[in-house]
């Protein structure tokens, strides 16, 4: 029987087509965008929770490197080294035992100032934590660039400037220009009578600060003393000697990620032809301790406090709320303190 075309065309176009109306279009949007929206923070929270654990164990290679040192010189090694005919600072000495043999043994020891250009340029990723933002940036210091470090040795309660250092923490300059005292020595482990488990040897830090660049150009009633540097400069892993050494320290004058909190405006200048006064000048006295304490301040970009390695080999994460007593207690070798329990 013949089938009649215009009658099956006709059923076909009555049919609808397959699809998605307009508001069940929007309705799926917004449905991916809610999933989005939560899994967004679930990635981030895992991103940052392998980063704590890889800076975990950096701070753990660093802190047997330090030990396998201490085995084979009776002591660790000095912050910095000054004054001497050979030149070296904690971690360069501590590159042998990091894997890193090749860099050490292209190390200048006699000319520090032809390490900057090449060898103290070499981004050494077990001294950066993967959490730092820019912290693979390096440090534009006198010539050559710089890499930086986020972590430090225990420079004690007061690292910076080393001439004012009680130098009551692990590491500190040493040799014949040492600062506060020459020929400053390493200290050994017998040395930390607080107990090892009771003293940090390592800490991290945030690397640069704005608010403390910004003070620079500013004018002092006295100049400074160390004259200033970005603060990035103070916190390469392969410090240059100097009157801005120990830049390879941490220290418990301030508390877990401190920053500072004011920042310099230099006075907009009148408009011509006037003669635009002279800028206030700032207390260097005032500043100068808020200076040195925030450079070595503890710090990082995990959530909520710091991983810091302590003398025994052990990583612990310390909160950004733990006490400064505690702090300090942590940072002294021989204090007498006693930690509370809870730290």
């Amino acid at each position: 029987m013949p089938v009649d075309d215009s009658l099956t065309h006709r059923a076909r176009r009555a049919t609808p087509f397959a699809g998605f109306t307009l508001i069940e279009l929007l309705v799926v949007i917004a449905i991916i965008a809610v999933l989005i929206g939560l899994l967004l923070p679930a990635v981030q929270k895992v991103r940052e929770a392998a980063n704590r654990m890889r800076c975990q164990g950096n701070m753990k290679q660093i802190a047997l490197a330090a030990h396998n040192y201490h085995d084979t010189n009776t002591k660790f090694p000095g912050g910095i080294e000054q004054g001497g005919t050979r030149y070296t600072s904690l971690f360069v000495e501590l590159l042998p035992h990091i894997e890193q043999a090749p860099l050490f043994q292209q190390w200048d020891f006699a000319n520090p100032a032809a390490n900057g250009t090449s060898r103290a340029a070499t981004l050494v990723k077990t001294y950066i934590c993967p959490s730092h933002p820019g912290a693979d940036i390096p440090a534009p210091l006198a010539t050559g660039q710089y890499a930086l470090s986020t972590y430090g040795g225990n420079g004690g309660t007061q690292p910076f400037p080393p001439d004012m250092s009680p130098c009551d923490g692990v590491f500190f300059t040493t040799g014949p220009g040492s600062k506060p005292k020459a020929n400053q020595c390493g200290v050994r482990i017998l040395d930390i009578s607080d107990g090892t488990s009771n003293t940090m040897l390592f800490g991290e830090r945030m690397v640069g600060d704005p608010n403390l660049d910004s003070y620079i150009p500013a004018p002092f009633d006295t100049p400074p003393m160390p004259p200033l540097q970005p603060a990035s400069t103070y916190m390469v892993w392969a410090t240059p000697p100097g009157v801005n050494a120990a830049g390879c320290l941490v220290g418990s004058t301030v508390t877990i990620n401190h920053k500072h909190g004011s920042v310099y405006t230099p006075p907009i200048p009148p408009p011509p032809p006037m003669i635009p006064p002279p800028p206030p000048k700032i207390s260097w006295a005032t500043l100068g301790p808020q200076w040195w304490a925030r450079l070595g301040a503890l710090g990082s970009f995990h959530t909520s406090g710091v991983n810091v390695a302590l003398a025994d080999g052990s990583v612990r994460f310390l909160r950004d709320s733990t006490d400064i007593t505690a702090l300090q207690s942590l940072s002294t070798r021989a204090g007498g303190e006693t930690l509370p329990g809870d730290w």
